[in-house]
């Protein structure tokens, strides 16, 4: 087991809270939307994007997770954010949309994330930063769900929220269960 300086920790929260944040930013352009419905084309791309970046967090979780929840949970967001993915792309086939491959900010966060090394508090971070993550994606995918008139679109915005919303009642019960508190619950 590699041993993490306090600096280490550091880096290590920066580097998963920049991975994280660049997931949420890549899903809705991180600016909000304009009064004007997003295109489908590009809240596939940016939900496809968001689905990868996932999957990747969860693999980490599943690798470097100290406790059986974290790698629970990494198996979770494996499997829901594939199944979404799977979900995703078939409205792109449908709609004739090309989803973007990896970008290099993608490629740049799934390396730093690889880079993040375990360690004892692994667990407590990375449940916060899914807490703070999830909670953002809530309210972007609600958003464009709101604000998008294509039907199949809503649907399948509809369909995720529950997935997501499991996802962030999930990782605030490890963060419970840890004896941690949520970043909000910390600036109280």
């Amino acid at each position: 087991m590699k041993l993490i300086t306090k600096s280490g920790m550091a880096r290590f929260g920066r580097g998963l809270r920049w991975a994280m944040v660049a997931g949420s930013l890549a899903l809705f352009g991180g600016t909000g939307f304009a009064a004007d419905a997003p295109s489908t084309a590009d809240v596939l791309g940016k939900l496809h994007q968001s689905n990868q970046k996932e999957i990747e967090a969860g693999k980490m979780a599943e690798k470097n997770g100290q406790s059986r929840e974290v790698k629970d949970y990494g198996k979770m967001l494996v499997k829901d954010h594939t199944a979404a993915d799977k979900k995703v792309t078939a409205l792109a086939k449908q709609e004739k949309i090309d989803l973007p491959a990896a970008t290099p900010s993608m490629a740049e966060g799934h390396d730093q994330m690889h880079q993040m090394a375990a360690g004892t508090d692994f667990d407590t971070k990375f449940a916060r930063e899914m807490v703070d993550d999830h909670k953002k994606d809530i309210a972007e995918v609600t958003e464009a769900r709101d604000k998008t008139s294509d039907e199949k679109m809503k649907k399948l915005l509809g369909d995720m929220l529950p997935v997501l919303q499991k996802h962030q009642d999930t990782a605030q019960k490890i963060v419970d269960s840890q004896g941690g508190k949520t970043h909000d619950k910390m600036h109280e």
